[in-house]
């Protein structure tokens, strides 16, 4: 899993100017870092003040984008909360213009790799950081179900001490629950805690649901997979360029060219005006195709919205009611919807995030369209995600057949390998994982399925960048348990 931020990349710059670094015996002189020793210590102690300094100083200016430096900025101060400090095990050869040095993160106590991107040529400026997980050899020691709860309740309640995570953890076997716990707050001005039947925000999880409507339109022989996208739109709707070519296929596998929804235009616009799926034509037919349809692949958001759409067309229901009656319904989910922000709904998670005009938390009210769409932005619970996970793997939502169609790639059709039809598809022979995650600001959310042993990990957080870890300590627990966990 990887995590950056371009204001911890700057931070690190900042305080390298002030400090001599020492350096591993591994890196040798014409090796040594420019920017890696004063990113690291900024990370551990820098303000938001001193990052933002870092960052004006040391981004490159091509890296800072529509949002702004101040969401570098942002990013890192969000890393600050999730990891805690890094503690430097050595630094590491540079790779290219990549310097790298293996870490410790305070809150998990896992290591990492961190990773600064810099220009080629002097005078250097900062493109990115990340920090990506470092592969350690397995626990092979065997726990039961008793040890593996106290061992994970040990771990959220560290990172919930150092709030470094909010939200709730469901990890099941098939039907039998084996864990949930909820931590934090989903309402901090009024300090309300999370409860396992708290409705958070999903993110892009939204697209499983998506994908699976128009599954089902395909398997009652309403709807190809070839039939072109302007067979159901008017092309009012559509880029004016090779937007013809586009089909569903190409929609369900991020292949068809279509980019993001979440342009500059929808930054600078009133975030209120986004209650229906039309509300999104003018950002969607003013953005080009990134490519030729099916020539190469780009997630996107506008491409899945498309498919919202198209089922409101072939099945002549408003897309969010389609979705509550031959998804929600059918998966027992009666705490799901994409609920009106503005409108009155009970124990519905706040998202919230450090921000860099900040020293507390701010939430993430102005950042959203009002209402989730086909792309992303509904809200679900840990409960109902485990109730979808077993109505699809009982195939009581799509035929067997085309289940397995949804969570195997597509990379005969230039998807990437990691995607189905709507669904992240990971692991090997044995080992599958399919499910899909989700984040924007102030929310991280994760249903992972592993189809072969049945364990179901579904994790909602109210909170920027914080599932990774407690996902990584799950995983880790998990491969201790017997295969027949009882």
């Amino acid at each position: 899993m990887k995590s950056y931020s371009l204001l911890f990349l700057q931070v690190l710059l900042f305080l390298l100017s002030l400090m001599q670094p020492v350096y591993s015996e591994e890196v040798t002189t014409s090796e040594r870092q420019v920017f890696l020793p004063q990113l690291l210590s900024l990370f551990n102690q820098g303000d938001r003040h001193e990052v933002m300094h870092f960052y004006t100083a040391n981004i490159n200016p091509e890296q800072i984008g529509m949002y702004g430096i101040k969401a570098h900025v942002s990013g890192l101060l969000n890393d600050q909360t999730t990891h805690g400090k890094l503690r430097l095990i050595k630094y590491l050869p540079n790779d290219g213009d990549n310097e790298r040095a293996e870490v410790i993160a305070e809150n998990s106590q896992f290591p990492y790799i961190l990773t600064v991107n810099r220009t080629s040529k002097a005078p250097y400026k900062i493109n990115y950081f990340y920090l990506v997980d470092k592969e350690v050899a397995q626990n092979n020691k065997k726990i039961n179900l008793t040890e593996f709860k106290t061992e994970l309740n040990s771990f959220v309640l560290r990172l919930v001490s150092k709030e470094a995570f909010s939200g709730t953890i469901l990890v099941a076997q098939g039907e039998q629950i084996i864990f949930q716990q909820a931590v934090g707050q989903s309402n901090k001005s009024d300090n309300i805690a999370n409860n396992l039947e708290t409705k958070f925000s999903v993110a892009s999880m939204n697209k499983m649901f998506t994908a699976v409507a128009i599954l089902q339109l395909i398997e009652q022989g309403k709807l190809n997979f070839e039939d072109k996208l302007i067979k159901y739109v008017e092309s009012g709707w559509l880029p004016q360029e090779g937007a013809e070519k586009i089909t569903i296929r190409q929609l369900l596998t991020h292949t068809s060219g279509m980019g993001n929804i979440f342009t500059e235009a929808f930054l600078m616009s009133d975030k209120g005006n986004y209650r229906e799926l039309a509300s999104y034509k003018q950002l969607i037919a003013e953005t080009p195709l990134l490519f030729s349809p099916g020539t190469s692949n780009r997630y996107s958001n506008s491409g899945m919205h498309m498919l919202g759409l198209v089922i409101e067309k072939v099945s002549g229901q408003d897309y969010y009611d389609y979705i509550e009656q031959h998804v929600y319904q059918k998966a027992n989910m009666p705490n799901s919807n994409s609920y009106e922000l503005d409108g009155i709904t009970s124990n519905l998670a706040i998202g919230y995030l450090k921000k860099a005009h900040s020293d507390t938390w701010v939430n993430n009210h102005y950042t959203n369209g009002v209402k989730g769409g086909p792309g992303g932005g509904g809200y679900s619970t840990i409960g109902d995600l485990h109730n979808f996970s077993q109505a699809l793997t009982q195939f009581s939502l799509l035929s067997r057949e085309m289940t397995e169609q949804a969570y195997s790639n597509k990379t005969e059709f230039n998807s990437p390998a990691w995607y189905g039809y709507g669904f992240i598809v990971s692991g090997e022979a044995g080992n599958r994982v399919v499910g899909h995650g989700g984040a924007t600001l102030g929310v991280d959310a994760r249903l992972d399925i592993h189809l072969d042993t049945g364990i179901v990990v579904a994790i909602l957080a109210n909170q920027n960048g914080v599932v990774a870890p407690v996902l990584r300590k799950i995983n880790s627990l998990i491969a201790q348990l017997p295969q027949e966990a009882d």
